[in-house]
């Protein structure tokens, strides 16, 4: 929040000698959703309903319902900047545009972190090289932020290696063979060739098929922020599934109790083979007017 020139000197980082946005400008056009926010919170602290706040304590709690981190001394420093005329009080005139240019501000990551949702492309080919570990604890520490039914906490991340890999990849040409016979169709991907793999499961609730299922969504939110963390670090992920990740061979190569929990899918990553930008896009058919709709 807050940059110090000198121990005597405090200015906001976010504030420059001219803030770009005026009071005046603020007046003349309508207010977006997160200055009426800003002003709601403003409101709230201010006790005389004068338009006014009178302490440091009073802005630091404002900046505070606005997600904005800020120290006693921030607080103190940012209250005497804003207080214009030294009369002890910051308005609401003076606080607003401040906090409109430090939003834009924060609206610059925020795009930023859209950009990377919607960037995600699963992808099918890997490089050799394998991940570091520290990338997939990453992506474990993301996942396990997800939201879950009453602090559940239903997954369980299985890091799968080389030795146990092969016996997959003689499980699935086993069962290929099979499906062959059968006229099905199978995966031609070389299992041993996929650089990462992690085996995802979600707990059982016999007798309790809501909960089941509630943890089973978790679960999958929980997938999609390993996913994500992967991709922010430049490694590509599929998340398969399929008939030999059904099997009770499968989970016992796993160590997967299938009495207490199920595997919900395994998801491969690596370094995608010719980047992460030139990943398949698949583009949506639907648009957000096709799937967005409205009741009052």
């Amino acid at each position: 929040l807050m940059k110090r020139s000198s121990p005597a000197e405090h200015r906001p980082l976010l504030c420059s000698e001219t803030t770009t946005t005026t009071a005046t400008q603020l007046c003349a056009a309508a207010l977006s959703s997160k200055q009426k926010h800003a002003k709601e919170v403003f409101d709230r602290l201010d006790e005389n309903e004068d338009g006014v706040i009178t302490s440091s304590d009073d802005l630091k709690t404002i900046l505070r319902d606005l997600d904005i981190e800020a120290d006693t001394e921030d607080s103190q420093a940012l209250f005497r900047y804003l207080d214009n005329n030294e009369d002890g009080e910051v308005d609401v005139e003076d606080f607003l545009p401040w906090y409109t240019d430090a939003a834009a501000a924060a609206e610059e990551v925020a795009e930023s972190f859209q950009e990377l949702l919607v960037g995600r492309r699963t992808v099918e080919e890997f490089d050799e090289t394998p991940v570091n570990d520290d990338v997939l604890r990453r992506a474990v520490q993301c996942a396990i932020a997800a939201p879950n039914r009453r602090m559940s906490e239903p997954w369980r991340f299985i890091k799968i290696g080389p030795e146990t890999v092969e016996k997959f990849a003689e499980l699935n040409a086993k069962m290929r063979k099979n499906m062959e016979t059968d006229g099905g169709r199978s995966s031609i991907v070389d299992w041993q060739k996929v650089p990462g793999w992690c085996v995802v499961t979600t707990k059982l609730s016999p007798g309790d098929a809501e909960a089941e299922l509630d943890d089973f969504k978790s679960t999958s939110c929980a997938i999609q922020n390993f996913m994500l963390s992967m991709w922010s670090d430049g490694v590509g992920s599929k998340w398969t599934s399929g008939p030999v990740q059904k099997t009770q061979e499968f989970a016992d190569l796993c160590g997967v109790d299938t009495s207490k929990e199920r595997v919900v899918g395994c998801i491969w990553y690596g370094f995608a083979t010719g980047g992460t930008k030139y990943a398949d896009p698949r583009r949506r058919k639907k648009t957000v007017d096709d799937v967005l709709s409205s009741v009052p």
